[in-house]
């Protein structure tokens, strides 16, 4: 009798080393699929989220429905609203009537996740030309911004320029984990780092803080061998503003084809 054919699981990441900068409790997806492919992961967050909860912002939940725009500015953004609906024990129907616009394809894909229409995704960034993109139509309309306490102020003062009235739910605030540092540029120093993951542009803008703007030039070799990968289209503009070049990017704005991407181009 013939012996067994046993099939040799393909890993086609296997002896590749990825850097994953994603804050620790939202790594775990992303880590295992990449392990699974058989890349060795390093795990250094370059940044730190932490849930806001307070009375303002219960009440604004409870009547979503008063609102005729949703803007949601990142996928943490759609993470987090979804979480305190759920610990309010508030239906997502409550704000059936309302028009969402997610800034982002990966924001966009994190709220069909949820089983929502997204009425408006920009091509454009600007807080300016996102206004513009409203078309004119903001006069007297009650738009809602959910996003991080650190978010920019530039759109909801454009908006209330326009005629808007506009309040801010401000669901999670993120910090630098400086601690990390040192980790950080022993491993960038090393070379063994085969690429390095960026999931949203504070990801990409703490990575630069924390190799420290005064060891640069020092470290300028190491950032330009780096294979960068970014999820999402505002992840990669905040990857080229700062000058640096990405080279693995997923068509589709979910990570498992993030991951898939990586073992097609590493």
């Amino acid at each position: 009798m013939p012996g067994k054919i046993h099939k040799t699981k393909r890993l086609p990441l296997k002896g590749r080393t990825i850097l994953v900068t994603q804050a620790i409790h939202q790594a775990d997806r992303f880590t295992h699929l990449l392990k699974q492919k058989g890349a060795t992961v390093l795990h250094c967050p370059t940044i730190e989220i932490i849930p806001r909860e307070n009375r303002e912002n219960i009440e604004i939940l409870k009547n979503l429905k008063k609102y005729d725009w949703v803007i949601f500015m990142s996928q943490n953004a759609v993470f987090y609203f979804f979480e305190q609906l759920k610990k309010q024990k508030i239906s997502k129907m409550t704000f059936r009537g309302c028009h969402l616009a997610a800034i982002g394809k990966t924001t966009r894909e994190y709220l069909k996740q949820h089983k929502l229409r997204v009425n408006f995704t920009p091509s454009i960034y600007q807080s300016e030309e996102l206004v513009k993109a409203f078309k004119g139509k903001v006069q007297n309309k009650k738009i809602l911004i959910v996003s991080s306490l650190n978010s920019r102020v530039l759109l909801p003062t454009e908006l209330r320029k326009n005629g808007a009235e506009v309040d801010i739910l401000a669901l999670y605030e993120t910090v630098i984990p400086l601690g990390n540092s040192k980790v950080l540029l022993k491993y960038l120093s090393e070379e063994r780092i085969d690429a390095v993951t960026f999931t949203s542009p504070s990801t990409v803008e703490n990575f630069l803080t924390m190799v420290n703007p005064e060891r640069a030039r020092e470290m300028q070799r190491h950032l330009e061998m780096l294979t960068i990968a970014t999820l999402g289209d505002v992840t990669a503009q905040a990857v080229e503003d700062k000058g640096l070049r990405v080279r693995v990017r997923p068509s589709e704005f979910t990570i498992p084809s993030f991951v898939n991407t990586l073992c097609r181009e590493l």
